[in-house]
């Protein structure tokens, strides 16, 4: 039987890794320099929203860095046994 201690992953989550406190998350931001078009009629195309444009300061979905895990021994394999009833 596999022991409860057993840990299976060799790596791990470093505990040390912070994220960056300037670590940007939005991948898109509204332009700020759009201007709504001159011909545009609420009541008929609606309310006017700003498009999306990529933000330039998104550096892409952080991951925790991950290290070797100190408490992996190993795959874990049951121990065999030799089977009194085989015949050869």
């Amino acid at each position: 039987k596999k022991p409860s201690d057993w840990v299976d992953d060799s790596m791990m989550d470093d505990p040390e890794d912070k994220k960056p406190d300037d670590w940007v998350e939005e991948k898109r931001m509204v332009d700020a320099e759009a201007k709504k078009p001159d011909d545009w009629d609420d009541e008929e195309d609606g309310e006017w929203e700003a498009p999306m444009k990529d933000n330039p300061a998104y550096k892409g979905e952080w991951y925790v860095k991950r290290i070797s895990n100190p408490a992996y021994k190993g795959l874990w394999e049951a121990k065999k046994i030799a089977n009194p009833e085989y015949e050869d």
